[in-house]
């Protein structure tokens, strides 16, 4: 399943969108968080429209779906002016699954603009580290293209912070299609987490919640759906069970386009449920 297909929905005569779930895009338990956040996205713009961009989305997800149909019951809250804001609540039978709350605004002309954030230090896609992952494989590996440039384990020259949880690099659809707000949300999390690549621990890390800032309209970059984003994720605390994770990606003429901040609560896995990965060098890759 597509990106766009998983992003297919139906309005019923009740005013309820129907999605569809399959295991196109599943991790451990169940689907990518970063799909219901898309979805999510989706379901906020069609009832507020696409002609401003999607400024934030915070989603709560309280239980993992099964496949099949889901439900998404939008309100409305406020339609002002500069912007709009929608709840969005998805269903499968008498389970919710996740909330959100979704804001769309444009303000014009920009009073003012800049930026301190610094675009990450990542090799160049050809000098950049794949993961070859082994049987049984996850789902939603296939589904991105990722190229390690940062955090590689077992390569510390790659990493910013001495001993610390980060990961990141070059990143795009495997089918690649043309970026949007839900696209983006979901590329928020769509990389391995820092702590399942840097440490021993058989742990998997679903998220409790997720907030995806949009600071760039990606319908005005001048990006084509070929291009890759520079992405990087770290997970700098973890305590009681739980850890967050900050992200930013990049265009990659130095737009930031999402920043994202999630809180994701660890919990064991077994090894036989994702299977094992290794990192390929540059230079292997070259040479086979």
């Amino acid at each position: 399943m597509r990106f766009s297909e998983a992003m297919e929905m139906d309005e019923q005569n009740d005013g309820r969108l129907v999605a569809n779930f399959d295991r196109s895009w599943w991790v451990v338990n169940g689907p990518n968080g970063g799909i219901i956040a898309a979805l999510m996205v989706r379901a906020a713009q069609h009832y507020l429209g696409r002609d401003r961009c999607v400024r934030t989305v915070t989603t709560h997800f309280m239980s993992a779906p099964r496949e099949g149909p889901v439900g998404l019951a939008v309100t409305v809250e406020r339609l002002g002016k500069i912007a709009g804001f929608a709840a969005v609540r998805m269903t499968q039978e008498d389970r919710l699954i996740a909330t959100a709350l979704v804001a769309v605004a444009a303000v014009e002309p920009a009073l003012h603009e800049w930026e301190q954030r610094e675009f990450p230090i990542l090799p160049t896609l050809e000098n950049s580290w794949l993961m070859r992952t082994m049987p049984p494989r996850v789902p939603l590996h296939s589904r991105w293209e990722r190229y390690w440039g940062l955090g590689v384990p077992g390569v510390p020259e790659t990493s910013t912070i001495s001993g610390g949880y980060e990961a990141g690099g070059w990143i795009r659809l495997s089918e690649p299609e043309p970026y949007d707000e839900a696209l983006l949300a979901a590329m928020a999390d769509s990389w391995i987490p820092a702590i399942m690549a840097h440490t021993d621990f058989a742990v998997h890390a679903p998220t409790l919640e997720l907030t995806v800032q949009f600071r760039t309209d990606p319908r005005k970059m001048e990006m084509t759906a070929d291009t890759y984003c520079a992405a990087v994720f770290r997970q700098l605390s973890g305590s009681e069970g739980f850890i967050d994770e900050t992200g930013e990606i990049w265009s990659p003429d130095g737009q930031l386009l999402v920043l994202s901040r999630q809180l994701a609560v660890l919990l064991p896995r077994s090894d036989e449920a994702v299977g094992k990965w290794e990192f390929v060098s540059p230079q292997f890759r070259e040479r086979s």
